[in-house]
C-alpha cells in the first residue's frame, strides 16, 4: 500500500468562519384537517365560525368547477363553504350545519353536482331553512349564477369581479381568500361558445373592472380585451406557472384587501378541496393562499417566505399530512431561516470548474479550480484554510475548506473532490459535488442551524499513483490531520460525488464503519419525492472521499446519483449535467442540514 511520507501542513490554523447570525424567530403552524375533505372543510369552518353562522354554501366534494365561485359568495354571506358528498348527504356535514344553526343554505350546481336527493334531504332535515340551488347547465352558466347571487348579498359592492379559466382551479383558488374578503363575485370563462353568455352576464351585473387570473395561456389575450370592451376595464394577475400566479394574487390582496403575510395559508395545490373550503378562513385572517405540492414546497413560495420571513409569525395549514405532508410544512419553517437551493447559481458553478478543463491531481487547471471555489466562499464572507496535500509523484495540491458555526459546535462536514480524470473535464465528476457544496455555502452563509457545517473541496480524489489504492489524497491526508477532539467534533461527513447525471439516487458507505449518516441521509429522503436507496460499495477500497472519515469511525456517506454512460471521458461535459438531479441533491442536503436538532446530532454518533 501506498503511505505518504510527509504530514499535510496546515496553511491557516483556524477554519472557523463568519460570525454566527441570528436564529431567526420560531414559526408555529396552525393545522385545520380532519380524516376526509368532508371533515377537513368542518375543521375549518369551526375556526371561522365557531358561534356559528346563518348561512351555509354547500358544494359538491367529489369535483370543483360548481364551487369555485362559492368562496365570494360566502364572504358576502359570512359563511364557511362546506363539501358534501354528490349522491347522498354527508352526515358530519349536515351535523356541522346544525351547529352552525344556519337558517339558509346554498346549494351549488346542478343535478350532476348535487343531487335532488341531496337538497330533498335537506329539506327534510331543515324544515325551518331556506334551500336555495344555484347552478347552470354547464360550470360556466352556474358560475355567473352564483356571481349574480354574491353582489345581491353585497349591497357595497365595488363594481370588480375576478375572471378565471374553467379548465382548472388553481388561479380561482388562489383568489379566494381575496374574494372572501372583498365579497366579490367570481367568474369562469374559456374560449368557447359559453363565453358569449359569461359576457353578457359581466355586462348585465354591471361589472365595471375585472381582475382576470393567470397568463395568456389560461385566459387569452384576445379574450381578455373582449371582456375589457363589455367591463370598461381590466387588469391581469399572473406568473408564469399556477404558483406565481399565486403570489401575484397575494401582492394584490396586500394591496386591495390589507392582506399581511402574518400567517400565511398553506394548502395543496395537487386536489381541490382544502383550498377551496380554507379560502374563507384565510379571507377573514387577511392571509394569502400559498398553494403547494406534495412533492416539495415550490422555489418560487420558498424565496416569497424568504424575502418576507421578518413578517412570517407562521402558518394556516389547510388539511392533514396526507395531503400537506410532514417535510413540505418543514420545508416551509426553513424557508424562513435560509434561501432555496438555486439550480441556476449551481449549474454555473458546474460550468465554471469545468472550463478549466481536466483537472489533474497537481495540475495547472485543478490548482485554479481551487483557486475559484476559495474566491467563492471568500465572496460569500468565510474565512478559508488551505491544507497541503502531497501526492506520490512529489507534486502538491490542497483542501479548501470553510466553516459556518452553528449553535453547537458539532460539525457536519460537506464536500466533494475537484480533480477530475484526464481526458475528462469532470462535469459530472465531479464538478457536480462541488458546485452543490458552494450553492449549500452560499444559502447557509448568512443564516444558521444547530450544527456548525463545514464545507470542502478535496484534492486528489481519483487513481493518481501505482496501486488501484493511490487514491482520495485529499479526504486521507485531511483526516490524518485531526486529533482525537477534532475527529469527535464531526458527527456526520457527506461526500457529494457525482450528483449530476443518473436515474437512482443512492446514499452509498463502504459498511464498515457507523452507517448513522447513511440512516440519517434516508430518513430525509422525502425531500427528494423519492427513495434513496442504499448502495454499498464494492471491495476493499472506498469509491469516493468518505472512506477516509468512515475508516477512523466518522459516520460518513456518500450521494451519488447512477449510472453515467460517459464516466471518465471527454464527453463528460456542463451539458452533460441534469439540473434535476444536482438541485434533488442540493435540496436533500440543506433540509438535511436545517433539520438537524441536537438529538439528531447526538443519534448520528
Amino acid at each position: 500500500m501506498h503511505r505518504v511520507t510527509r504530514r499535510a501542513v496546515l496553511l491557516l490554523s483556524l477554519v472557523f468562519a463568519i460570525a454566527l447570525p441570528a436564529v431567526a424567530h420560531a414559526a408555529t403552524l396552525e393545522t385545520y384537517a380532519g380524516d376526509s375533505r368532508y371533515t377537513t372543510a368542518i375543521a375549518i369552518s369551526q375556526a371561522a365560525f365557531p358561534g356559528g353562522a346563518d348561512a351555509v354554501v354547500l358544494a359538491t366534494g367529489a369535483t370543483w368547477p360548481d364551487a369555485l365561485a362559492g368562496t365570494g359568495l360566502a364572504g358576502a354571506l359570512g359563511a364557511p363553504v362546506l363539501l358534501t358528498d354528490p349522491v347522498w348527504l354527508t352526515p358530519v356535514t349536515f351535523a356541522e350545519i346544525q351547529r352552525l344553526g344556519a337558517s339558509e343554505v346554498y346549494v351549488l350546481g346542478g343535478p350532476a353536482a348535487v343531487s335532488d336527493d341531496v337538497v330533498a334531504a335537506l329539506v327534510q332535515v331543515l324544515p325551518s331553512a331556506t334551500i336555495t340551488r344555484l347552478g347552470g347547465a354547464t360550470r360556466y352558466e352556474t358560475a355567473a349564477v352564483v356571481a349574480s347571487a354574491t353582489v345581491a348579498a353585497n349591497p357595497g359592492w365595488d363594481g370588480v369581479a375576478f375572471v378565471a379559466t374553467g379548465r382548472g382551479y388553481a388561479d380561482a383558488e388562489a383568489a379566494g381568500p381575496v374574494a372572501a374578503a372583498l365579497r366579490r363575485p367570481l367568474y369562469l370563462i374559456d374560449e368557447n361558445p359559453a363565453a358569449e353568455g359569461v359576457l353578457a352576464s359581466l355586462t348585465s351585473r354591471g361589472v365595471s373592472h375585472a381582475v382576470v387570473l393567470g397568463g395568456p395561456p389560461a385566459v387569452s389575450t384576445a379574450l381578455e380585451a373582449r371582456i375589457a370592451a363589455v367591463t370598461g376595464t381590466s387588469e391581469r394577475l399572473a406568473g408564469a406557472d399556477r404558483f406565481a400566479t399565486a403570489l401575484a394574487v397575494a401582492a394584490y390582496a396586500e394591496a386591495s384587501a390589507g392582506f399581511t403575510w402574518e400567517r400565511p395559508g398553506l394548502a395543496t395545490s395537487d386536489a381541490f378541496p382544502d383550498a377551496l373550503t380554507g379560502g374563507v378562513l384565510l379571507g377573514q385572517r387577511k392571509a394569502p393562499l400559498l398553494p403547494t405540492p406534495r412533492a416539495g414546497l415550490p422555489d418560487r413560495i420558498a424565496n416569497a417566505l424568504y424575502a418576507r420571513r421578518a413578517e412570517v409569525g407562521g402558518f394556516t395549514v389547510l388539511g392533514g399530512t396526507p395531503a400537506v405532508p410532514s417535510h413540505v410544512r418543514q420545508e416551509a419553517l426553513h424557508a424562513l431561516v435560509a434561501p432555496c437551493f438555486d439550480i441556476n447559481r449551481a449549474m454555473a458553478h458546474v460550468s465554471a470548474i469545468t472550463a478549466f478543463g481536466p483537472r489533474t491531481a497537481g495540475g495547472t487547471a485543478e490548482r485554479r479550480a481551487l483557486d475559484y471555489v476559495a474566491a467563492q466562499l471568500a465572496g460569500w464572507g468565510y474565512s478559508v484554510s488551505t491544507q497541503t496535500v502531497m501526492l506520490p509523484d512529489g507534486k502538491t495540491s490542497r483542501n479548501v475548506i470553510a466553516e459556518r458555526a452553528g449553535a453547537s459546535t458539532d460539525v457536519l462536514l460537506l464536500g466533494g473532490h475537484i480533480d477530475s480524470k484526464y481526458p475528462s473535464p469532470g462535469a459530472n465528476d465531479n464538478a457536480s459535488g462541488v458546485a452543490t457544496t458552494l450553492e449549500l455555502a452560499r444559502i447557509l452563509a448568512e443564516t444558521t442551524s444547530t450544527p456548525t457545517v463545514r464545507f470542502m473541496a478535496f484534492a486528489a480524489e481519483e487513481i493518481s499513483g501505482a496501486t488501484a489504492d493511490d487514491h482520495h489524497f485529499g479526504s486521507r491526508q485531511y483526516v490524518a490531520s485531526l486529533s482525537s477532539a477534532e475527529k469527535a467534533r464531526i458527527h456526520g461527513m457527506v461526500s457529494v460525488d457525482m450528483v449530476g447525471y443518473g436515474s437512482v439516487f443512492n446514499v452509498r458507505s463502504l459498511g464498515t464503519g457507523p452507517q448513522t449518516a447513511v440512516a440519517s441521509l434516508r430518513a430525509r429522503a422525502a425531500y427528494v419525492g423519492q427513495a434513496l436507496p442504499y448502495l454499498k460499495d464494492p471491495g476493499r477500497y472506498g469509491w469516493s472521499d468518505h472512506e477516509g472519515f468512515e475508516r477512523v469511525g466518522i459516520p460518513a456517506a456518500w450521494l451519488e446519483w447512477r449510472e453515467d454512460p460517459v464516466y471518465h471521458t471527454a464527453a463528460d461535459t456542463a451539458s452533460h449535467v441534469q439540473p434535476s438531479r444536482v438541485r434533488a441533491c442540493g435540496r436533500l442536503l440543506r433540509g438535511w442540514v436545517l433539520g438537524m436538532g441536537e438529538a439528531g446530532l447526538d443519534a448520528l454518533r
